[in-house]
């Protein structure tokens, strides 16, 4: 399904996961022909949306450069359905694959990912089981779900400190106790080794988050053509408007050279 958003080039759409969720996202169709031709799938992370500033700039400079773009809403936020208390790894997993088979039905070819924060973890264990993605990028990826789900549920612990920090780590709610099980059995950083695309790690030096260890850990389990790029000084969400231009460059400059998009 799909519907004009008023706008050239961009364009509403709808499909659903395995569990007949609708999930909601905005295509920028790049391509002239009849199919989407070089497309790439952003995978927010868990505190943003298709509508967040980063998605949306990578939206742009992707699309400027030639690619069909899908950014869409995970099945726990935004417009599409779902609620932020059935989070999962494995169920944003499943939601990236149904975004990347609606791009292959609409004649998406090659297709990349972006993943940033948990949305970076999701895209390396959905490309380790899909061979024919052509491109990763992660941006401040999750290598140790584990961690990250013992520090949430912390933070739970103590309300107060829950409440002040919540929203930096993303919470719109409280997660079920089935976020917490299921973090605890993904094994991101063995996923990066069976990962067969070529691989862009970018990671803050000073993320607060999610520790820059993580991109070192997954870079060094990249088994592929890869690259790691540190951002001195950076933080987690990359609020410094330098830091977010070289991020952007950099990823357009990757799926350039290994989605054989003309510029």
């Amino acid at each position: 399904m799909t519907g004009s958003r008023g706008k050239k080039g961009m364009e509403e759409v709808v499909f659903r996961n395995s569990l007949d969720q609708r999930l909601y996202g905005i295509l920028h169709r790049g391509s002239t022909g009849p199919g989407l031709g070089a497309t790439i799938v952003l995978c927010h992370g868990m505190m943003s949306a298709k509508e967040g500033t980063k998605q949306r700039a990578f939206a742009k400079v992707f699309e400027e450069s030639g690619f069909s773009v899908l950014r869409f809403d995970f099945s726990f936020c935004g417009e599409s359905e779902g609620s932020f208390e059935e989070i999962t790894f494995a169920q944003e997993v499943d939601d990236l694959r149904a975004a990347v088979d609606w791009v292959r039905g609409k004649g998406g070819d090659p297709v990349g990912l972006l993943g940033s924060s948990m949305g970076g973890a999701v895209a390396l264990l959905y490309a380790s089981g899909d061979p024919s993605i052509h491109a990763v990028v992660t941006l401040a990826a999750v290598g140790v779900p584990g961690r990250i789900a013992d520090r949430m549920e912390d933070l739970k612990r103590k309300t107060q400190e829950w409440k002040d920090e919540g929203y930096r780590l993303g919470a719109e709610g409280e997660p079920g106790e089935a976020f917490y099980e299921d973090a605890r059995r993904q094994d991101v950083l063995a996923a990066a080794g069976r990962v067969s695309a070529p691989l862009l790690v970018m990671h803050g030096e000073e993320d607060e988050v999610v520790p820059v260890e993580d991109a070192h850990a997954i870079h060094a389990n990249a088994k592929g053509p890869k690259e790691l790029k540190l951002l001195p000084g950076g933080d987690h969400r990359i609020t410094r408007p330098g830091d977010l231009e070289e991020v952007l460059n950099t990823a357009r400059d990757w799926f350039k050279k290994y989605l054989h998009s003309d510029p």
